[in-house]
């Protein structure tokens, strides 16, 4: 990628958007925003508003603690811009959430409060995806994605942030799988799927 990459960001809370579109400018971005999904649409239509980055808090009006407007308006960002990599914003103990967020098509994930430090990082992550994908088209090559339900498939670089969950919420609850699959909204039978494919066990005591 050339230049200052430019990211939307979608908050609520119009100082705590302030806050951030200028920090994550200080670091080098070109910073659009929006308050709610209907502004953030918008902006993800125009032409002229190119941007391959997002985060999104979601918990948007006009019921900012209930996810369901956020993962709407991440799976219609992801219908209009496939190549977009979404960082979402999640509450501290959501993992449900946040594996639904995975599933609809969202890059990352980092628990709020997040710091600028976490953001940056997820982005430049995000960034270097970017920029392998750009190169794979100019070599005439094409990566298949994947847009169905999280019981189905999963986008292709999703599966690094459900490992990333799977892990934590285990790690979490000391391996507690009755306890941990009940925060991740999934059967006992599907957390373990997770395990083995992640090749995850726990430590030898």
């Amino acid at each position: 990628m050339e230049g200052r990459s430019t990211v939307l960001f979608v908050e609520d809370d119009p100082s705590l958007r302030d806050w951030w579109c200028g920090s994550l400018q200080d670091i080098g971005y070109e910073v659009l925003s929006g308050g709610a999904a209907a502004e953030a649409l918008v902006i993800a239509r125009q032409a002229h508003a190119p941007f391959d980055l997002a985060v999104l808090d979601l918990g948007l009006p006009p019921h900012p603690n209930d996810p369901t407007e956020g993962l709407e308006l991440l799976r219609l960002l992801i219908l209009e811009r496939p190549s977009l990599k979404v960082i979402v914003l999640t509450g501290q103990d959501e993992p449900a959430v946040a594996l639904t967020a995975i599933g609809l098509g969202a890059f990352d994930f980092l628990n709020k409060p997040a710091s600028i430090q976490r953001v940056k990082e997820a982005l430049a992550r995000a960034v270097l995806f970017l920029q392998a994908e750009k190169q794979l088209n100019t070599d005439g090559q094409a990566r298949m994605t994947l847009t169905a339900p999280m019981g189905e498939g999963v986008r292709e670089f999703g599966e690094a942030a459900q490992e990333k969950l799977v892990r934590s919420v285990l790690a979490d609850t000391q391996f507690n799988v009755a306890q941990a699959s009940r925060k991740l909204g999934l059967t006992r039978e599907h957390l373990y799927y997770f395990m083995k494919k992640f090749g995850i066990e726990r430590a030898p005591s």
